[in-house]
């Protein structure tokens, strides 16, 4: 085979995180969340949609059980970071510091998306030992945000 010639860069993706992944053949489940969401493609489908709870067989990209990950220990859900550690947030109520990277103030899940793999890159580049995440609303996009997060912190 022969090297690689070039990359291409195509900027940064419009909604920032990967696409949904629907399993039409075993099941009507989704596979990986993205921006298209369980309640709009149930509502779309005229059936309940869910997302799979865990599997043994990988039957689609991105659903390793480790996964996106900075190569940095991340813990979920937590309210608050030590100086020397990252601390990502969502929403207007946390302050300003060095150490923190709201993904979005205005509490909107589609920039908090886009927004997501480049604070990972931009901690990591940082050289932080440590990610602290602070809640993230499980609804709508956010099972997303989630979805990727969880498999960073495993």
């Amino acid at each position: 085979m022969g090297s690689l010639q070039f990359i291409l860069n195509g900027g940064q993706c419009e909604i920032g995180l990967e696409y949904t992944v629907l399993d039409f053949i075993f099941a009507l489940q989704i596979f990986r969340p993205g921006f298209i969401n369980p309640v709009q493609l149930s509502k779309k489908l005229g059936k309940t949609i869910n997302v799979l709870k865990g599997t043994k067989s990988i039957k689609s990209p991105g659903m390793l059980k480790r996964h996106y990950s900075p190569g940095i220990p991340i813990k979920l859900n937590q309210k608050q970071a030590s100086k020397n550690e990252a601390f990502i947030v969502f929403g207007k109520k946390y302050k300003k510091s060095k150490n923190t990277f709201n993904l979005s103030v205005k509490s909107n899940l589609t920039e908090a998306a886009k927004n997501l793999y480049k604070t990972l890159r931009v901690i990591k580049n940082k050289n932080y030992k440590m990610i602290h995440v602070s809640p993230i609303p499980k609804t709508g996009l956010g099972l997303a945000i989630n979805d990727r997060l969880k498999r960073a912190a495993k």
